[in-house]
């Protein structure tokens, strides 16, 4: 069993790092990932580093080409709508459990983790982390552990978007993304669903609407980050 345990472990380990390497973008869009060369400088065999790359692979994060080896994952501008409309979907469900299954301790954690982000404002790395464990805290506090997993995956996606095209306008959104956290805190304090539903649109379109924007203020055509629904909510 304690054998099982330690490669479970060291499997864990080598895949939060290449995972980790890839949204900070040390290991950049397109890049050929060697099984065992990483293997040799982990010092490890090269097992759990290819389970790893499997279960990247599920996720999105790296492709595995029979005959070719393993690649990270491109990052097109154009993923920026995929995530913020799933992102979108899972806050609106998790948020409308939340109404109904969210208890008064679970409240004050949610509002205390809130004030520790008005801290934050002038710090985007960690408003950004911080930003993660606001929508993941309403995802445990919903009950809605289909749409966690969902949630923590897009959120993975859309840091490594950010850092990679978003980080110079992110910065500019982090105080109306934060209002909107806690008039997402005070709908669910009133169990009102509809509020809460209609918040999570708007903190999500408004957001989309800015970054694709600024895409094509950068240059980005129409066909590469394309408007695929109306933001004018």
């Amino acid at each position: 069993m304690s054998t099982k345990l330690a490669a479970r472990s060291k499997r864990e380990a080598v895949y939060e790092w290449i995972l980790a390497c890839i949204v900070e973008g040390e290991f950049a869009p397109n890049t050929p990932l060697v099984i065992d060369e990483l293997a040799r400088n982990l010092d490890i065999s090269p097992i759990p580093v290819r389970e790893a790359m499997q279960q990247l692979e599920s996720e999105g994060f790296v492709v595995i080409r029979p005959y070719t080896g393993v690649m990270v994952a491109d990052l097109k501008p154009s993923m920026i709508t995929e995530i913020f409309g799933l992102l979108e979907t899972a806050e609106i469900i998790s948020g409308r459990m939340a109404c109904i299954n969210i208890c008064d301790d679970e409240l004050a954690e949610v509002e205390m983790l809130l004030t520790e982000m008005d801290d934050l404002i002038d710090d985007p790395d960690r408003w950004s982390q911080a930003n993660t464990q606001f929508h993941q805290l309403i995802c445990t506090c919903s009950g809605a552990t289909l749409v966690a997993e969902i949630m923590a995956h897009m959120l993975l996606h859309w840091d490594r978007v950010r850092r990679h095209y978003l980080d110079d306008v992110f910065g500019k959104r982090i105080e109306k993304a934060h209002q909107d956290h806690w008039k997402m805190l005070d709908a669910i304090k009133a169990q009102d669903a509809d509020r809460l539903e209609a918040v999570v649109r708007d903190h999500n379109r408004s957001a989309l609407r800015d970054y694709i924007s600024y895409l094509h203020r950068s240059g980005y055509s129409d066909e590469q980050v394309p408007v695929i629904w109306d933001l004018s909510f």
